[in-house]
């Protein structure tokens, strides 16, 4: 019998590697400069909720900037800095602007493993376009889903979480039952999983669950217990998964996986 050929795990599509080459070097090249323009870089890039919430509803982020600054004067002139310091006019970039920016070389390392590992087979099957077009529908939706609940916020939300997330949700629907993440599928390529077959799917649930399962405690606990310095937007990570579970069949061209 012939045996079935696997492509190396380490052979990335080109998109994948770009944007892993893209996401470095933003952040070797923000190392290199003064803390005080890498801050004016995360406030102008940066996703801040309470910009948005300002347009609508002013005395909501007054109120919660007021409260900040009587805990911490410090505090409160930082939250002013993100309000007020970026133009105004690039704040509809933001939802997809604060992805390419990460806390430090950690943060960047671990969502580029998870990059390459769930990027590459939705890369595969959807191709570069679509793949690129997801990942920045799940960037703004993960964006949103963190205003959603934390509407006057003044901390800038960074980070690719959420758009990788999205690729994660997108690939629930079509790695498991290939039986593995680098096979060179059968032209055309199985169709995505019905919502009905995924309930039927043990892999896949299973991954879903301990995924969302993951997330909410990771997110909750993780500065609580010193993994994290800086608050995980969990509700981010949420949103970009379940556009990208929902949204697939949109990007997907039917393409190996």
């Amino acid at each position: 019998m012939r045996e079935r050929k696997r492509e190396p795990i380490f052979n990335l599509p080109a998109v994948v590697v770009l944007l892993l080459a893209v996401l470095t070097i933003i952040q070797i090249a923000r190392s290199l400069i003064s803390p005080e323009l890498d801050s004016a870089i995360i406030a102008i890039f940066g996703f801040v909720p309470a910009r948005f919430t300002f347009l609508v509803d002013q005395g909501a982020v007054l109120s919660h900037l007021t409260e900040v600054a009587r805990h911490s004067e410090l505090e409160g002139q930082i939250g002013q800095f993100f309000l007020t310091y970026a133009p105004p006019g690039w704040l509809w970039f933001t939802p997809l602007s604060y992805a390419f920016l990460h806390g430090d070389k950690t943060h960047v390392i671990f969502n580029g493993i998870w990059l390459a590992a769930f990027g590459s087979p939705v890369a595969r099957r959807f191709g570069a376009g679509p793949f690129l077009l997801l990942g920045a529908v799940g960037s703004v939706a993960g964006a949103f889903a963190y205003l959603a609940v934390h509407p006057a916020e003044l901390s800038p939300m960074i980070g690719a979480s959420a758009a990788i997330s999205a690729f994660m949700g997108a690939a629930a629907r079509f790695v498991f039952p290939l039986g593995d993440f680098y096979r060179v599928g059968a032209e055309p390529a199985p169709p995505l999983l019905t919502y009905r077959e995924m309930l039927a799917n043990r892999q896949t649930m299973a991954f879903v669950v301990i995924w969302f399962v993951s997330n909410l405690l990771i997110g909750m606990g993780a500065q609580a217990f010193g993994f994290s310095e800086a608050p995980i937007a969990w509700q981010a990570h949420i949103g970009g998964f379940l556009a990208g579970l929902f949204l697939a069949p949109i990007f997907d061209k039917g393409r190996k996986a």
